[in-house]
């Protein structure tokens, strides 16, 4: 049975001492030992004894320190690679919070695991930094069961805290023993605040009398369009209508995805699940009533349609004669 990283210690500091004792022994018995037994032969052969008794303990020690080492090694990648997984894992649950610029249940559900997660990998400085930014989501978060909108006041302050948790998982991942300047920190936020005010676009689209977002807009055009051709199939509706790579658009950012695919993606905990049409409520597995449905799929159309996506959108129904307007 291979021995874990302390039984090697052990087992090396046991080699060590018997050495040493070994050694002390030689040197006060090795000389009247030879002055009794005499030159010749068997002085010779306790001579070559003694030798290769403490070349095989000196050579125990250094293979015990060895794969000490190399434990140790295995143990610190082991480490290493899942630290960054469950780091990254939190910044994609993050990151889809942002984007979309919404907070559900499901979404704040997604966050003790990995928190009671850093519990165990984590150091003390990195869970209190992500306790800081999972204290101030549910603080924006004060209405259980709706989708609750975050407001820009409230996302500064949320990319200011994982700002300061990044740092902390920079800290805990040795990359390097110097923290981020403050002033660094603040420029990095400041800047993210920026280019978020730019990228909003409250344009509406007017869709059977009613002013609509843009994501809103789509997923009316093509739902109407669903429900007056009943008969319609994936195959023919990837061909005629819509298709998953539209603009060249691809992964979490397809146009749409089947419904199967956003449950096997919310089981796997991979994110982009809530870039997507599913429910109002935020529970993936049992709120679908946003979900399309064609004659032998469910589909569930992309949330993420930005300003430059619509005149290509409406040109492209219109060419199909499916009603925009």
């Amino acid at each position: 049975m291979a021995h874990n990283v302390k039984d090697t210690k052990k087992q090396g500091w046991v080699t060590l001492i018997a050495l040493v004792v070994m050694a002390f022994a030689v040197s006060l018995g090795f000389a009247p030992l030879f002055e009794l037994i005499g030159e010749g032969i068997a002085g010779e052969i306790i001579g070559s004894s003694f030798g290769a008794i403490f070349v095989i303990i000196l050579t125990m020690f250094l293979l015990n320190k060895q794969t000490e080492i190399e434990q140790e090694s295995k143990k610190s990648e082991r480490l290493f690679d899942e630290k960054v997984n469950i780091y990254q894992k939190i910044f994609d649950i993050c990151s889809d919070m942002l984007m979309d610029g919404k907070l559900s249940q499901d979404e704040i559900n997604r966050l003790p695991f990995p928190l009671i997660k850093l519990q165990m990998l984590a150091s003390e400085d990195v869970i209190i930094a992500f306790q800081e930014v999972f204290n101030e989501l549910n603080r924006v978060y004060d209405v259980e069961g709706e989708v609750v909108t975050i407001q820009d006041s409230d996302k500064v302050e949320i990319y200011r805290l994982l700002s300061v948790f990044s740092n902390e998982c920079r800290k805990d991942l040795e990359i390097s023993d110097v923290p981020v300047d403050p002033e660094i920190q603040r420029m990095t936020v400041s800047t993210i605040s920026s280019a978020n005010k730019k990228s909003n676009d409250y344009t509406k689209y007017e869709f059977d009398g009613k002013k609509l977002p843009k994501n809103r807009y789509v997923y009316e055009v093509i739902s109407n369009h669903i429900l007056l051709n009943s008969e319609l199939t994936l195959a023919e509706f990837q061909d005629g209508v819509l298709k998953r790579d539209f603009e060249g658009r691809s992964g979490v950012y397809e146009t749409w995805k089947t419904y199967d695919e956003i449950k096997e993606l919310h089981n796997s905990g991979k994110s982009g699940v809530f870039r997507y049409f599913v429910g109002k409520g935020g529970d993936v597995l049992n709120d679908n009533e946003l979900v399309l449905r064609l004659k032998d799929c469910e589909i569930c159309l992309s949330r993420s349609w930005g300003i430059g996506h619509m005149d290509v959108f409406k040109e492209s129904m219109r060419s199909k004669g499916i009603r925009i307007e």
